[in-house]
């Protein structure tokens, strides 16, 4: 879901929550991944975009030998894009 304000829609704030459970080959049970997403950004000119997000992402369901056993990442993201 995204809400964009001011003067043509140059500013944003938004959310996103993903999920995907699937079987994988050598597995008996599903494993699951979850990232939810609070983003907000602004676009200071046409082609250059500042944005931040908050994200937590779950890795769960993974055999203890697999690196993704126990996989998380919950932290902060910066970014600046700038387009052509």
């Amino acid at each position: 879901m995204i809400y964009r304000f001011l003067s043509n829609e140059q500013a944003f704030i938004g959310a996103r929550y993903n999920t995907v459970t699937s079987r994988l080959s050598g597995y008996t049970t599903d494993v699951d991944v979850t990232r939810l997403t609070f983003a907000g950004g602004w676009f200071p000119t046409k082609n250059l975009l500042l944005k931040g997000e908050f994200v937590n992402q779950k890795y769960e369901g993974f055999k203890g030998n697999d690196i993704r056993n126990g996989g998380k990442f919950n932290g902060v993201v910066i970014e600046a894009v700038v387009g052509f």
